[in-house]
C-alpha cells in the first residue's frame, strides 16, 4: 500500500504593507502601555486619524481597558497587538518621543530677541529638482515661457530663505535636502523587482506600463520620502518638521493650461481610509501618533500659522469632500489628511499647500523670480512669492511660540 504524502508546509501571505513599507514590530509599542486611557484614545482614533469609526473597526477592537490592535490584516491567526489603557492613576514618566512641546523647551531670557531660541526644526522642500523633475510630474511650462515651472526648485528657494530666517530668530535649523538630486540611492531601474512583487501582492497583473508607473511613483514618493524620514527622525530629530509644497488644479485636458482657483490650506495628519488602516505599517504608525499625542500640537499649531499665512498671502481657503481630507476644527484652513511625509516623520508636521502653480497669477509670480523689494503684481504691489511664502510661515511660528513658552 503507497505510503501516504506528506501535507505540504503552509507559508503565511506577505504582510500587507504600504509601498516600500516595513513589516511593523508592534513590541516597539510596549514603552506606550498604560499611558492613555480608553476615552482619550477613542477620540483621537475617531475625531482625526480613523475617517470614521467603520474604517478601522475589525482592525482595532476596542475593550473596556485595552485595545485589541491587528497584527497582519491578512492572517488573523497572528494575532492582536494588546494595548492596556491606563487608569485613573497620572503618568509616572513623558510619554516616549524625541520631539519637545513648547512647554518642554527652555524659558526664553527676559526680553530675548530670539523667541525660537533653543528649537530644533526640520525643512522638508517637497519634491525633487534639476534633471529630476521629469520623475516626480510637479513641473510645466506654457507657450514661451521663460521660466519652468518646477515645485521642486521652488520649495527648496523658500526652504533656503526659512533656513536664514529662523536661524536669525535663534532656531537650529535643517533641510532634508540642500540641493536638486534625490536623497535616496535608489532608482526606477533599481525597483523593478519591488514594484512587481507589489503589484504582485495586491493581485494586479504587473504590465509593462503599470509597473513603469509603480516603479517611477516608489522612486519619486515612496522611497524619496522615506529616505527623508530616516534622516529626520534618526538624525535631525527636531521638534517640528515644515514640509514646504506649492499646490496646483487637475487639466482636465491632460495639458498645461492655466486654470482659475488660487487657494491655500495646512494638513495635519489624519482621516486615514479603511484601506490605508488595514496596511500593517499605516496602522502601526497612526497608532504611535496617537500614542505620542502628535495632533494636539499639530492642530494647535496649524491653526495660528494658517491665519499668518492667510494674511501674508490674501489666498482663499480650500475645502476636501471628507473623503481624502476631513475638517478637525473651525478653521476652513486646517485639514487632516494622511500623507506619507506627515505620518513616517514622527514629529510634529505642518505640510503646506498654498498657490496654485498653474492659476494665472501664481504662474506671473512666478516668471518674475526672485525680485528684492516689491513691485506690482496686478494692482498690488506684492514681495517675491518666495519670500512672502516664507514670511507667512514665519510670522506664524513666531506667533504661536510666544503664545506656549
Amino acid at each position: 500500500m503507497p505510503e501516504k504524502a506528506e501535507p505540504e508546509s503552509f507559508s503565511p501571505p506577505a504582510p500587507n504593507i504600504a509601498r516600500l513599507g516595513r513589516i511593523p514590530d508592534w513590541s516597539q509599542l510596549d514603552p506606550y502601555q498604560g499611558t492613555i486611557t480608553r476615552e482619550e484614545f477613542v477620540y483621537l482614533l475617531n475625531h482625526c486619524y480613523s475617517r470614521s469609526p467603520e474604517d478601522s473597526a475589525g482592525y482595532i477592537r476596542l475593550q473596556s481597558d485595552r485595545a485589541l490592535i491587528l497584527k497582519q490584516s491578512n492572517y488573523p491567526e497572528l494575532g492582536w497587538y494588546d494595548l492596556r489603557f491606563r487608569t485613573e492613576t497620572p503618568l509616572s514618566a513623558p510619554v516616549p518621543k524625541y520631539w519637545r512641546s513648547p512647554t518642554e523647551i527652555d524659558d526664553l531670557p527676559a526680553n530675548s530677541t530670539k523667541p525660537l531660541q533653543g528649537l530644533r526644526i526640520a525643512i522638508d522642500p517637497g519634491h525633487i529638482g534639476g534633471k529630476w523633475v521629469t520623475w516626480d510630474d510637479r513641473h510645466f511650462k506654457i507657450g514661451k515661457d521663460t521660466i519652468e515651472v518646477k515645485e521642486g526648485e521652488m520649495t527648496l528657494i523658500v526652504a533656503k530663505i526659512l533656513e536664514r530666517d529662523l536661524t536669525l530668530l535663534g532656531a537650529q535649523v535643517f533641510l532634508t535636502r540642500e540641493s536638486n538630486n534625490p536623497t535616496t540611492p535608489e532608482r526606477v531601474e533599481t525597483l523593478q523587482e519591488e514594484a512587481k512583487a507589489y503589484l504582485t501582492r495586491r493581485g494586479q497583473i504587473p504590465s509593462a506600463g503599470l509597473l513603469a508607473s509603480t516603479a517611477k511613483a516608489m522612486f519619486a514618493i515612496s522611497s524619496e520620502i522615506r529616505s527623508r524620514g530616516e534622516i529626520i527622525n534618526d538624525s535631525i530629530r527636531p521638534d517640528l518638521a515644515l514640509c514646504l509644497h506649492f499646490d496646483a488644479s487637475p487639466w482636465p485636458s491632460g495639458r498645461p493650461t492655466l486654470r482659475t482657483p488660487n487657494h491655500l490650506h495646512l494638513l495635519i495628519n489624519g482621516c486615514y481610509s479603511r484601506s490605508e488602516v488595514a496596511e500593517d505599517d499605516t496602522r502601526f504608525e497612526m497608532v504611535l501618533r496617537i500614542l505620542q499625542r502628535v495632533y494636539y500640537e499639530e492642530l494647535a499649531m496649524a491653526d495660528v500659522v494658517s491665519r499668518t499665512m492667510q494674511k501674508e498671502t490674501r489666498l482663499p481657503a480650500f475645502a476636501y469632500d471628507g473623503k481624502s481630507g476631513m475638517s478637525v476644527n473651525d478653521n476652513e484652513l486646517v485639514w487632516a489628511r494622511n500623507l506619507l511625509a506627515n505620518r513616517v516623520f514622527f514629529c510634529p508636521v505642518l505640510f503646506f499647500e498654498p498657490f496654485c502653480m498653474n492659476h494665472s497669477e501664481t504662474h506671473l509670480r512666478v516668471q518674475e523670480g526672485s525680485y528684492d523689494g516689491l513691485r506690482e503684481i496686478n494692482g498690488i504691489y506684492r514681495k517675491n512669492i518666495y519670500q512672502e511664502y516664507a514670511d507667512g510661515v514665519t510670522s506664524g511660528l513666531i506667533r504661536y511660540y510666544r503664545q506656549r513658552r
